[in-house]
């Protein structure tokens, strides 16, 4: 064989191991991007997310091209480590995912903190609670007699059926037919504001009854649940502080660590409503409730921070929210999601099935699948609506997202809630009203 069929020869070879090589990287390769191993892949943008080093997130939408982002909540308890600041990391802990819920602690320093309530408190809190009056209450005539339905049946009250009713009794009627849940000494406030004689030994018999006047006692109970701090719905005090080129530096800071945390646009993050800062004191609380409104049957209906002038006649968007505990609290005061990872959930059959309210945090806060404790600085932060993968945009409401403030036993309470508002697609073109650059 000469030198150049000896070379050619030898060419052939080296190509073959060559081509042998390639293939078996190849494979590797392929194996590798496909593992849970941390990956670098494309790094561009397309609709709002793009693939980054695992847990580091996707970057950043333009204002140009804004979509929305839901974190992989991947398991409860799993763990990420964000830089949301250069050099600074904070941790982002999975609690739930239905709907992705995560806590964040130290998300806010102690001086950022107390810088805020001072804001809130500067800019002046507003009521969310009506206070009964109690002159007005000592005058006030109640509809005499007997009631018709449910409260003018002796046996309604007489729950363990010994032909008396008691002071306790009442407490259960109140509890099984009015989702009212009465204290011993208000039993006795209405007993004696009413002028109940037919309790003056303690007991109603079924003669007693008939003079019972049970058409007062309901609306004095009614009164109670819409009125009385304790039993309302909500009962707290708040302020709302802007958070644009105007507002305080803090403010500006805190938007952007927000951009960062959700993975969102600054445009997105603009469009969102004011910082609202809520201050409970004793008996202050929010029953379970929705940040948001479901799409269904309500596509047609314009979203309202997209025209605030349309208010109330509008729907609620708000994507996602983010909750900061703004101090310690002595006693009570959890946030709670009752139905957060349950296997599945129906509204209207979570209502029609219900034994007691547990809506009402007050008395069920710890029934919650997820009780979240006060502390200084901690966030927490979730997803009110699902991401519609096809467009980018908004989705129908999460409904497992039913979450509110426990009762406050002692001490005060200082939170603030970022809503992060968003359209689904037909509405994305519109500006939010929110959204006004110089303020």
């Amino acid at each position: 064989m000469n030198k150049t069929s000896s070379r050619l020869e030898s060419f052939r070879r080296n190509k073959k191991k060559i081509l042998i090589i390639s293939f078996i990287f190849t494979i590797n390769l392929t194996q590798t991007v496909s593992s849970d191993t941390p990956k670098q892949l494309d790094k561009s943008c397309e609709n709002g997310v793009c693939f980054r080093e695992q847990d580091k997130g996707p970057c950043i939408p333009s204002d140009d091209e804004p979509r929305l982002f839901r974190w992989d909540p991947v398991k409860k308890g799993h763990v990420r480590e964000l830089e949301l600041e250069e050099g600074k990391t904070y941790k982002m802990i999975t609690l739930a995912s239905k709907p992705p819920l995560f806590e964040i602690p130290d998300f806010l320093s102690e001086s950022e903190s107390n810088h805020i309530i001072s804001l809130a408190e500067k800019v002046g809190l507003r009521g969310s609670d009506l206070h009964l009056d109690e002159e007005l209450e000592k005058n006030k005539e109640f509809v005499r007699g007997n009631a018709s339905g449910s409260v003018g049946k002796f046996l309604n009250w007489d729950k363990n059926e010994d032909g008396l009713i008691t002071r306790d009794e009442i407490i259960d009627f109140a509890a099984d037919f009015k989702y009212l849940y009465l204290s011993p000494t208000e039993v006795d406030d209405m007993i004696t504001k009413l002028n109940i004689w037919e309790f003056d030994d303690d007991q109603v018999t079924p003669v007693e009854f008939t003079t019972l006047p049970t058409a007062a006692m309901d609306g004095y109970m009614n009164e109670i649940k819409e009125k009385h701090p304790a039993h309302r719905d909500r009962f707290s005090n708040q302020a709302w502080l802007i958070q644009g080129k105007r507002a305080d530096p803090l403010l500006q800071t805190l938007r952007k660590r927000l951009s960062k945390l959700l993975r969102l646009s600054d445009k997105i993050i603009r469009g969102g409503e004011p910082l609202q800062v809520v201050k409970y004191t004793e008996d202050g609380h929010y029953n379970a409730h929705y940040d948001s409104q479901p799409v269904t049957n309500q596509s047609h209906v314009k979203c309202c921070h997209l025209e605030l002038s349309l208010l109330p006649h509008c729907r609620v968007c708000r994507y996602a929210t983010v909750l900061y505990y703004l101090n310690d609290v002595e006693e009570g005061g959890e946030t709670a999601f009752p139905v957060v990872d349950e296997t599945t959930f129906d509204r209207k059959t979570y209502l029609d099935t219900m034994k007691v309210d547990k809506f009402n945090l007050m008395q069920y806060c710890h029934d919650g699948n997820v009780v979240v404790t006060p502390k200084r600085g901690k966030a927490v932060m979730w997803y009110n609506h699902f991401l519609d993968e096809e467009t980018g945009w908004m989705g129908e409401m999460d409904e497992y997202s039913l979450h509110g403030g426990c009762g406050l036993w002692s001490g005060v309470k200082w939170i603030a809630n970022n809503w992060i508002t968003s359209t689904d697609a037909q509405w994305a073109h519109y500006k939010s009203d929110h959204d006004i650059d110089d303020r």
